[in-house]
């Protein structure tokens, strides 16, 4: 379940590496994520139930809830 302030780790699917992140908004089925450390936010829809993917900065990230 999505809710605000809920801690979650993005995954970056062109490199594989892991960051941590605090979900800051959900509306409808797109969640932004604020990076923890840089504080970048991404937009990520949801491309099927528990699957969120979206890009930032020429990246890749997904979430899996």
């Amino acid at each position: 379940m999505l809710s605000l302030d809920k801690k979650v780790n993005l995954t970056c699917i062109d490199n594989d590496q892991i960051a941590a992140g605090t979900i800051v908004r959900v509306q409808g089925s797109r969640v932004d994520v604020a990076l923890d450390q840089g504080g970048l936010l991404i937009s990520l829809q949801m491309k099927k139930p528990g699957l969120y993917v979206g890009s930032q900065s020429g990246l890749e990230f997904m979430i899996k809830i």
